[in-house]
């Protein structure tokens, strides 16, 4: 029998001095809603059907983190970030979906900083530089992949064993197993790859199987053999079939009143606010 528990546990960190005598401070805690509602997780995963997690607030040592030169030049702060904010030390950060994650980071910084979040953007219509202050409590949870009208619409299927989805693409009539991406298949995926083959190494990161059969070079040569209307398709439905956290808001640019509708950016200043 597997060791679930060494499956799912964060690493161990090196254990912390004891307060000095007299001196003890309990850090708050919050539950946050889980986009997944816990459906993706294996039923020996802490989190199966689980809808919230319990977070700690942010407090100077995760500060740290965040202002480590050498954990942004390894791209670790994030994963460190959410290694000390998850209270179960039995979840990985890492096997946590890639919306559950993002919940969770935008939790630590509204209850740390505010949901005000102001940052520099460029419009796109008259390329000035300005100020925009977004609200992050205006933030809409994308629940389209839990709608069975909207699957049975596409020809898609649920497979709540293996916890994927079954897509018919429509002009070959292939089946494809979909799965939902976590924070270690976002790891494994090399940037130069996207860069290079951006279509393939997207369809790669998500399918599991083609027509029943798992082997990674039977899929790899499927996909690079795949129909463009089928790739077209597929890549157009992906971002349904995954719960997704929307922070879209309508932009007015001050210079030029366009308006448009603008995603919030996620950059440094994100957990840095002015």
């Amino acid at each position: 029998m597997r060791n679930n528990q060494n499956r799912f546990a964060a690493p161990g960190p090196n254990p912390a001095a004891p307060p000095p005598t007299g001196l003890s401070y309990e850090v708050p805690t919050e539950f946050v809603e889980l986009p997944s509602k816990g459906r993706f997780y294996h039923f020996d995963h802490p989190l199966h059907m689980q809808e919230t997690i319990e977070i700690k607030y942010m407090t100077a040592k995760e500060e740290d983190i965040l202002s480590s030169v050498a954990l942004h030049k390894q791209g670790l702060a994030i994963e460190r970030l959410l290694e000390n904010l998850i209270v179960d030390p039995n979840i990985d950060s890492k096997s946590l979906t890639i919306s559950d994650r993002n919940a969770i980071m935008i939790a630590a910084r509204a209850s740390s900083y505010g949901n005000a979040y102001e940052v520099s953007i460029t419009c796109n219509s008259c390329g000035e530089k300005q100020d925009y202050k977004f609200d992050l409590k205006k933030k809409r949870i994308n629940l389209l992949c839990f709608d069975e009208n909207y699957l049975n619409d596409c020809g898609v299927e649920y497979d709540s064993k293996n916890l994927c989805y079954i897509v018919t693409l429509p002009k070959s009539k292939k089946r494809v197993a979909i799965k939902v991406m976590t924070g270690l298949d976002e790891i494994r995926v090399g940037s130069n790859d996207l860069e290079t083959n951006l279509v393939t190494a997207l369809l790669s990161k998500f399918i599991i199987s083609f027509d029943g059969n798992e082997d990674s070079n039977f899929i790899k040569h499927s996909i690079n053999s795949m129909l463009a209307w089928d790739s077209r398709y597929l890549r157009n439905l992906l971002p349904q079939l995954s719960p997704s956290i929307e922070l879209t808001q309508d932009f007015t640019c001050k210079h030029c009143n366009a308006t448009e509708e603008m995603e919030v950016p996620l950059t440094a200043e994100f957990f840095w606010p002015r």
